[in-house]
C-alpha cells in the first residue's frame, strides 16, 4: 500500500531580544531552516503513518502541532499537538510530537522561534480492479 505526506502550512513567529552575540536569523531563513530541521524526521513521521495504517488502512487526516525553538539553544521546546485543528487520530498526533521533541536547531538563534506545523495525511486508494475481457 503506497501512502503519502503531505507537510504544509509552516508559519514561524520571532519575538525578539537584546542579545547580540548569537545568530540573529530573518524571518525567511528562521522559517528554512526550521523546516529542514523538522523535514530531517520525515522518514520517523511516515513510520508513524504507517503504524496508523495498520490499525486503520483508511486513516488520514491533519496534524497540526506547536512548538517554540529555544533562543541560544535551538532545542525544539514543547512540541504539542494545537486539538482544535488536528483531525487525525491522537496516537498519530503523539508520534509525531515524539519523534521531532527535542531536535536542535544549529546554529541557535539569538530569539525565540514560535512555530506551526502542519501535516496532510491520506491513504492512497486501492487500484481499480482490472476488468475481464
Amino acid at each position: 500500500m503506497r501512502t503519502s505526506l503531505l507537510i504544509t502550512g509552516l508559519l514561524i513567529t520571532t519575538s525578539f531580544s537584546m542579545a547580540c552575540s548569537f545568530v540573529a536569523r530573518g524571518p525567511d531563513d528562521y522559517r528554512n531552516d526550521t523546516e529542514s530541521l523538522v523535514s530531517s524526521k520525515n522518514a520517523d513521521i511516515k513510520r508513524c503513518y504507517d503504524a496508523a495504517l495498520v490499525n486503520d488502512a483508511n486513516v488520514g487526516g491533519d496534524v497540526v502541532v506547536n512548538f517554540t525553538v529555544e533562543k541560544k539553544t535551538g532545542t525544539i521546546l514543547n512540541p504539542a499537538v494545537d486539538t482544535e485543528r488536528t483531525t487525525a487520530p491522537a496516537e498519530l498526533g503523539d508520534c509525531i510530537v515524539q519523534a521531532i521533541d527535542g531536535l536542535v536547531l544549529d546554529p541557535y538563534d539569538r530569539r525565540d522561534g514560535l512555530a506551526t506545523f502542519s501535516w496532510s495525511f491520506k491513504a492512497n486508494p486501492p487500484p481499480p480492479a482490472e476488468e475481464e475481457i
